[in-house]
């Protein structure tokens, strides 16, 4: 006979499960609330200490940029290797806030899925790679840099297929972001749908400070706004 002071089978499988769940749902939260705050700081690094030369890069030219590349290569190449895990993770933030039905739901995870594979091959090549290139270049002697010069203004500032990568990353995000707004309307209001909103035309139009951060608030705004909800919403359930 089992004695009578040990919890039995489907008592233990039902609290290792419920355990499990809490520990998941745990590391959920704290992915959601760390993605938009590793934006803010992803954004910020791109740029220099001086808030004017940062925004003179929007349109400096190539040896302006080559410049500010090589004062700032190791950080440069740290930032876009996180950017790696960051954009995906972005994408599954705003995924995990969705409703599980309607149609507004399944349109935003349709463009959120072709968004994070996009965008993971931008940050590859323009992030990357020109991280890759900068070192090799400043290994070079002055005489012998024209080559890599001319790569880098290839990579930034001449049409080519990562042009259409690019764009066609910004607009499944946008896509994205503007229906999972109308998606949590209904369930969760305007103060997580607005941000939503923000999040997707900041982030649609640039990651360069100052839209990265403007990004990465507003989203930050609708994942806490969405899980005081959730949280309100289970204490209600549980006190009812």
């Amino acid at each position: 006979m089992p004695s009578a002071d040990k919890p039995q089978g489907p008592a233990v499988a039902v609290a290792a499960n419920v355990a499990t769940m809490s520990i998941a749902g745990a590391a959920r939260r704290v992915a959601m609330v760390s993605a938009p705050l590793a934006l803010i700081a992803f954004s910020f690094l791109h740029g220099s200490v001086s808030w004017a030369e940062t925004q003179h890069l929007h349109s400096a030219s190539n040896e302006e940029w080559i410049q500010h590349l090589s004062n700032i290569k190791e950080r440069w190449l740290a930032i876009h290797v996180a950017g790696v895990f960051l954009f995906p993770l972005l994408g599954l933030t705003v995924w995990w806030m969705l409703p599980p039905r309607g149609i507004a739901s399944r349109i935003s995870q349709a463009a959120l899925a072709v968004y994070m594979p996009l965008y993971i091959a931008v940050d590859a090549v323009l992030g990357i790679g020109s991280a890759i290139l900068i070192r090799y270049r400043d290994g070079l002697a002055p005489a012998e840099r024209a080559g890599a010069d001319g790569a880098l203004a290839a990579i930034f500032f001449e049409p080519s297929v990562i042009d259409w990568l690019d764009r066609g990353a910004s607009l499944t995000w946008r896509i994205g972001l503007v229906a999972a707004a109308i998606a949590v309307w209904r369930t969760s209001g305007w103060r997580v749908s607005l941000p939503l909103a923000v999040a997707g035309w900041a982030l649609g139009t640039s990651h360069f400070p100052p839209l990265g951060e403007v990004a990465g608030l507003a989203l930050l705004v609708a994942v806490w706004m969405h899980l005081r909800r959730r949280q309100d919403t289970a204490i209600s359930a549980f006190t009812a």
